[in-house]
């Protein structure tokens, strides 16, 4: 029988519900912008991709990972089934999630080396989306609930990466026939344009954040066996950004490479080592 992911929430969380309010400065932690190459110690990313190419899995390579599901169907996937080495929080409310990233510069401080956060978009969507739907259901002004959800997602962006901890965020690509509340990536990310399901404001702080951008695809690929040719798809991540870092801090990563249930650990053991 398959065993499931674990999974908990953060009202059951031990240790999570009798925190102390913050005064409301970011936790106490190594700035991510403007570092010099060979500074940085931990891996801030960005995944991105179409639905079902791998993200949740790449994202959640690491050991002991964290993953802040907001995605619905992000962790139902079959790579990640049986794995007993993740955690898997589904925060309903911008407090909720709040909450979690304070216990992580607290009580549970140490516990979890990789925090993923599964996905940017559908974040926005849970701290603002009922509201922003409301208030275009009553013909009133959507910006004032659009701007106090751009606010919350960008400050749990920020609070996470300034955390001493690998931390991988996913995002959605738009879809073809989306509206224009995304953001356009260079064409060097991939051979067309391509744009990002997450607002410009939340943009404007994950872009900065994070020193690395990986867009995730799969390939089919066709395997002889004898005279018989095997058909299988080959999912893969590619970290071609223009040979830039968002966040000021190069880190040697391949160029492209198949997505593992293992990869980020490994890109993280090497990182440790060049430092």
């Amino acid at each position: 029988m398959t065993t499931k992911v674990k999974r908990t929430t953060v009202r059951k969380r031990a240790g999570t519900s009798s925190l102390e309010k913050s005064s409301g400065a970011a936790p106490a932690g190594p700035q991510i912008a403007g570092r010099l190459p060979g500074q940085v110690k931990y891996l801030k990313g960005a995944l991105f991709g179409p639905p079902k190419t791998g993200k949740t899995t790449a994202a959640t390579s690491g050991r002991d990972t964290l993953l802040i599901q907001f995605d619905p169907d992000g962790d139902i996937t079959e790579t990640l089934q049986g794995r007993t080495d993740i955690t898997v929080m589904e925060p309903q409310t911008f407090k909720e999630t709040e909450e979690i990233v304070r216990a992580l510069a607290t009580t549970d401080a140490g516990l979890f080396p990789f925090v993923t956060v599964d996905s940017v978009g559908f974040m926005f969507q849970k701290f603002g989306g009922r509201e922003i739907n409301q208030a275009y259901m009553d013909n009133k002004n959507i910006m004032r609930p659009y701007g106090k959800a751009g606010a919350a997602a960008s400050q749990i962006i920020h609070d996470l990466v300034s955390l001493p901890l690998h931390v991988i965020f996913t995002a959605h690509l738009q879809r073809e026939d989306g509206d224009d509340d995304s953001v356009a990536q260079e064409t060097a990310l991939g051979e067309h344009e391509v744009r990002l399901a997450v607002t410009p404001m939340v943009w404007k702080t994950l872009g900065p954040a994070v020193s690395f951008i990986g867009r995730t695809y799969k390939e089919t690929v066709y395997e002889k066996e004898g005279k018989t040719r095997n058909k299988k798809t080959i999912y893969r991540v590619s970290f071609n950004d223009g040979e830039r870092s968002p966040a000021g801090a190069r880190i040697t990563l391949p160029g492209e490479v198949e997505i593992t249930t293992s990869l980020m650990q490994e890109l993280a053991d090497k990182l440790e080592s060049e430092v």
